[in-house]
């Protein structure tokens, strides 16, 4: 990737958002979601995992495919493909609880109004913390980092001269 120094920053920021508060409580005690993920004991993840919806299979694999890219931007190896898939988890993700949202607040027709998506953003900048915030955009941004960038530079091709001994 050409800009492989914005997608090692972008992975970055999904990696650091699981240690920044996420839900916004009004008594003031934030949701963090390190905190909410069970302690490493073998037994207990898996069976957190088992009892998990997809959804938060899906949450948690934007997490490991973003540790993913990183280590393989770090040494050079990054891939296109697995920036879109990471930023696609994440947007997917993110996009179905807007959606999920949407229908709870009654805006049931496919097509939202001007007033209808204002409320929606309001709904959501007073429940999403600074965390969220950080994930959704730099899963975003990774997103069109793997869309829109070119790839490595190709090395330009030496002139040929010729040589006599």
């Amino acid at each position: 990737m050409l800009s492989r120094q914005i997608a090692l920053l972008c992975s970055l920021a999904m990696l650091g958002s699981l240690f920044l508060p996420w839900v916004i409580t009004p008594i003031g005690n934030n949701i963090v979601p390190w905190d909410v993920l069970p302690p490493f004991d073998r037994a207990e993840i898996e069976a957190y995992l088992r009892a998990q919806s997809t959804e938060t299979h899906l949450f948690l694999a934007s997490f490991f495919l973003a540790a993913f890219f990183f280590f393989l931007a770090l040494i050079g190896r990054e891939k296109g493909w697995i920036a879109i898939l990471t930023g696609l988890c994440a947007v997917g993700y993110a996009g179905l609880m807007v959606w999920r949202d949407r229908e709870r607040l009654g805006f049931a027709e496919m097509e939202m109004t001007t007033e209808q998506a204002n409320l929606l953003i309001a709904e959501a900048s007073a429940v999403l913390g600074t965390g969220g915030w950080v994930w959704i955009g730099g899963a975003a941004l990774l997103l069109l980092l793997g869309l829109f960038d070119p790839g490595t530079a190709k090395p330009k091709p030496q002139p040929v001269t010729s040589s006599r001994w």
